[in-house]
């Protein structure tokens, strides 16, 4: 068993901030990751040999090598523990992995944690987003980032938010322009109606200019981008979609395509993260986890994060703040929210809702005599799949309080969320030992 000062779980920017301020504490630190390097999503590393050759913003590759740099001069003080996915927290305090180098179960007995383990991408359910050639924005980012390959044929972005917007000139820059990008929101007419929002969204520099750089490769490449657009359904094609937009003058269009990248905001990832009362550890969350607030942010809040450990293990450290950077973060997205709102879609009957156990609008409507969230997700098996919930669960929580069911997403697994909270092999199980 390892038994290091702090845990760090999750090796993206505020996991790897928290790890090497700890680690220059002079404490132990062990930092899981459960892909094969360090990055996390905005810093998906490359797969292949040589440099990446998708075009990534310069701003956050600076920030990100100086993390990196720092990893060499903290030594030994900081192990790097990879592939190894979080599965839960036993009773006794003791964090499990499933390590799947070495094929078992291992579990880590710290003296302090910090969770660091980012958002989860936010997709609202529409006629036929569970069919194949639909993906989540963000996962095929990931992909292009990690294989460098553009997927091929006619790509169609939609929904809404910023992130759709910079997979937009991603694709384009890499070779395959996108059809368009439809964004469900009218920012510019927010802007106009709201214009403290719009100041706040544009007074931080590095975001703006990551913003124009974006928008001068969709101007360069022909790429509309057209604002008041939603999907209203999807069918499959023999050798592709057919994807249904409507625009906010009740305009109808179809575009024939072979992928379409879907996108509605990112929410705090907190399902089944342990807190200090489950096992008398000092536990703390950082980064996107713990808010979402974008990859600057999440530097600071890891900072923040590992003093208020050191602190808590009564470790002497020079405490610095760094409120300042993280409510200037908070005020940006917040103009953000302001600027892309817009109502969900309406669910037809036959809508999937659940994609993992391909539950519908109508298998809801049978649970109305469901009293808690705990029968929903029992009779119904609501939030019971590979995602636990993760994508699904806000919409549940949507038809619960039209029934008058109250649904909190933090009570979904109860107060000790029972593990394993990722999918493991039952021989990876089988061998856990206590080393």
């Amino acid at each position: 068993m390892w038994q290091p000062d702090v845990l760090v779980v999750g090796g993206g920017p505020a996991g790897v901030a928290a790890a090497v301020e700890l680690a220059g504490m002079g404490l132990s630190v062990l930092l899981a990751e459960q892909r094969d390097r360090l990055g996390g999503a905005i810093h998906r590393a490359y797969a292949g040999a040589g440099a990446s050759p998708v075009k990534r913003n310069p701003h956050h590759q600076r920030r990100w090598q100086g993390l990196l740099d720092q990893l060499p001069q903290v030594g030994d003080r900081l192990t790097l523990q990879f592939q190894s996915v979080f599965l839960g927290v036993e009773r006794d305090g003791r964090y499990l992995f499933d390590d799947r180098v070495a094929g078992h179960v291992r579990s880590v007995r710290p003296k302090a944690v910090v969770m660091a383990v980012g958002g989860v991408e936010r997709v609202l359910p529409v006629p036929g987003w569970e069919l194949p050639g639909v993906t989540t924005a963000g996962g095929m980012q990931v992909q292009l980032k990690e294989t460098g390959e553009v997927p091929r044929g006619l790509i169609l972005v939609a929904g809404s938010g910023p992130l759709p917007l910079a997979l937009a000139a991603q694709l384009a820059a890499a070779g395959n322009p996108p059809l368009a990008v439809l964004e469900r929101g009218q920012p510019f007419r927010a802007a106009l109606a709201q214009p403290g929002a719009a100041f706040n969204g544009l007074r931080s520099w590095p975001q703006l200019a990551e913003a124009l750089g974006y928008v001068q490769q969709l101007l360069q490449s022909g790429v509309p981008y057209r604002t008041g657009c939603a999907v209203t359904a999807i069918e499959a094609l023999p050798h592709g979609l057919r994807v249904a937009v409507v625009d906010h003058h009740g305009r109808d269009r179809v575009h024939e395509v072979a992928h379409l990248a879907l996108h509605d905001g990112l929410d705090a990832n907190q399902t089944g993260l342990p807190s200090p009362s489950q096992s008398g550890l000092p536990v703390v969350w950082a980064g996107d986890c713990r808010e979402v607030l974008g990859a600057d942010a999440a530097i600071y809040d890891g900072r923040q994060a590992a003093q208020r450990v050191a602190q808590a293990l009564g470790h002497l450290c020079g405490m610095v703040s760094f409120d300042g950077q993280l409510q200037a973060a908070r005020r940006t997205q917040a103009a953000l929210r302001t600027l892309y709102h817009t109502p969900a879609p309406t669910l037809t009957p036959e809508t999937v809702v659940c994609r993992c156990e391909g539950l519908r609008a109508t298998s809801f409507a049978a649970l109305q005599g469901a009293a808690s969230p705990h029968e929903m997700r029992v009779v119904g098996r609501f939030a019971m799949g590979t995602c636990q919930g993760r994508f699904c669960a806000r919409a549940i929580q949507e038809f619960a309080a039209e029934t008058g069911v109250p649904f909190e997403l933090g009570a979904l697994h109860g107060s000790v969320p029972r593990w394993p909270l990722r999918p493991v092999s039952v021989a990876a199980l089988a061998a856990y030992t206590e080393t």
